[in-house]
């Protein structure tokens, strides 16, 4: 049911983590991650027949458009942007000028990846410190109910003075003045066997409990810190898909306002139509940029790093992973569950723990308490203030009782009172098992859509990839009937690959997330066997 492929998140933690039974990476080949699936250089700069050049030369075949070279293509912007006596140059056409960034805005870069994610988040959180905190105090609680059959032991000194009338035993009134003198101490017990036989159970559970809360607090700052992560690699993504979408733009533009002055141009907005391209995609990056800040400084909370520091993902590899075999039914997601989630096991943990408070309450009265008080020292005294006659002293006292409180009455309210917990632990436990059971087949449901949308996200980017291929090649041997340059197709092209490319990214992070978030809520179990390294947003197997 569950994959072997799993990476681990910490130092033997897993990171990709599939479910035991093989899982099977998506179909889908490798794609959108910045510099895999989308180019550095732009194909159309590269491609000697696709930019036009800035004057136009009537080649041998007659056609009157020419296209340049790669490097003359380069020249080609630099001769542009001068601009004419009077005129303010085109912003668009210019080289993208170094934009001054406020000074509240700069920030040290700092690389990230998802395993150092993981162990920062388990380190700092503060979350995660305050379970830990509470295992410790649970621990000590424990620690003390096992030592209730040891006595206290009580060493010291006691002076009495007495001064003035008494009564003696046979009712005689008489004035005294004397004084004594107690140096010594012993073991004091004072034990209700029937706490010391069941404070221990349940203390014993409780701390079992708090472990497994502890745990559950792991698993929720884990799937937090990768979900920010994942967010931050998103958008750096996209950052990278402008970047190649803006200088297919840009070369677009050059080569609409050289064909506007050689005349050859189809429209007379072909240069407007380019440029506002060109425009809209500087204004995209600069918002993307901002959220890339923004993600950063989500991630940086979860971590509690220092403010000034930017994140950056060292792999923005992205493809889809399968954590949770399809194979696997929504019975068997759940048995899973109720068997690996650690905050369903603490529920478990404190019905037992009611459980023996019944227990204690119910033989509490059948059960004796006992007293015990040993003192051994050295006495003496004398009258007045004179202490003389020191000599060896010991006293001991035991007791053994049994305790019916309130002619039984209070017993057995506490007894109700008890049971009552015991009610309440077990509706808990059931609720608990209930939204579990929602929350596997909600999340369950959302990755099935997200596998299902991957395979029309992967086939609308080869349509627009075609698209763009085409329309490419038709600018580049003009096809126009008048012998024509047309920059509309070429944009609309470019603008459907863009938005095909973030729509197969959105739809590969979206389905990854999905999945794990179903791992999560199956308790994210350990792995049968050795398995090789995945990566959440990167190619599979390392």
């Amino acid at each position: 049911m569950i994959g072997r492929s799993r990476r681990m998140f910490l130092m033997g933690l897993p990171l990709g983590l599939c479910v035991a039974g093989c899982a099977t990476p998506h179909t889908v080949p490798e794609v959108p991650t910045a510099a895999a699936l989308f180019p550095a250089k732009s194909v159309l700069a590269k491609d000697p027949a696709v930019t036009l050049a800035a004057k136009p030369a009537a080649p041998e075949d007659g056609n009157p458009l020419r296209f340049a070279s790669a490097e003359e293509a380069d020249e080609s912007p630099k001769k542009s942007n001068a601009a004419a006596p009077g005129r303010l140059p085109d912003p668009a056409s210019t080289a993208d000028p170094a934009r001054v960034r406020p000074a509240y805005a700069q920030l040290e870069t700092l690389p990230i990846d998802l395993p150092t994610v993981i162990n920062l988040v388990s380190a700092n959180s503060p979350a995660a410190g305050v379970a830990r905190a509470r295992v410790r105090e649970a621990e000590a609680r424990l620690e003390s109910a096992e030592v209730q059959w040891l006595p206290n032991l009580a060493v010291g000194a006691a002076y009495q003075r007495f001064d003035g009338r008494t009564q003696n035993q046979r009712g005689e009134l008489f004035d005294v003045s004397r004084a004594n003198l107690l140096v010594g101490g012993g073991p004091a017990l004072a034990l209700d066997v029937a706490e010391a036989i069941y404070r221990p159970l349940v203390e014993r559970r409780l701390t079992a409990a708090e472990r497994l809360r502890a745990a559950a607090v792991d698993m929720s700052n884990e799937m937090e810190a990768a979900g920010a992560y994942i967010d931050l690699v998103q958008v750096h993504a996209q950052l990278a898909i402008n970047a190649d979408t803006l200088e297919k733009a840009e070369a677009m533009l050059t080569a609409a306002r050289n064909a506007k002055e050689a005349r050859l141009d189809r429209t007379a907005g072909d240069v407007n139509r380019a440029r506002t391209e060109v425009l809209s995609r500087r204004a995209e990056r600069a918002e993307l940029e901002g959220r890339a800040g923004a993600a950063s400084a989500r991630l940086g909370r979860l971590l509690l790093l220092r403010p000034g520091v930017r994140l950056v993902p060292t792999d923005m590899k992205v493809a889809p992973v399968t954590f949770i075999e399809p194979t696997a039914t929504l019975d068997q997601l759940v048995t899973q569950a109720v068997g690996s989630r650690p905050d369903l096991a603490a529920n478990r943990e404190a019905i037992e723990a009611a459980w023996a408070r019944v227990r204690r309450e119910q033989y509490g009265p059948l059960l004796p308490k006992v007293t015990l008080q040993n003192q051994s020292g050295t006495f003496g005294g004398g009258i007045n203030n004179d202490l003389q006659d020191f000599a060896g002293r010991n006293a001991l006292s035991l007791q053994v009782f049994w305790e019916v409180r309130n002619l039984g009455f209070g017993n057995r309210a506490d007894i109700n009172g008890r049971q009552a917990q015991l009610d309440q632990a077990q509706f808990q436990a059931i609720e608990a098992q209930a939204r579990v059971a929602a929350e596997i087949v909600e999340t369950a449901q959302m990755a099935a859509a997200r596998m299902e949308s991957l395979d029309l996200a992967e086939k609308a980017v080869k349509e627009a990839t075609e698209l763009y291929r085409i329309n490419k090649e038709g600018t580049t041997n003009v096809v126009d009937a008048k012998n024509l340059f047309d920059a509309l197709r070429p944009l609309q092209a470019i603008q459907a690959l863009n938005q095909a490319r973030l729509n197969y990214l959105n739809a590969v992070l979206d389905y990854n997330r999905a999945q794990y978030r179903l791992f999560i809520a199956v308790g994210r179990p350990a792995p049968e066997t050795s398995s090789p390294v995945l990566d959440v947003t990167g190619t599979g197997t390392k």
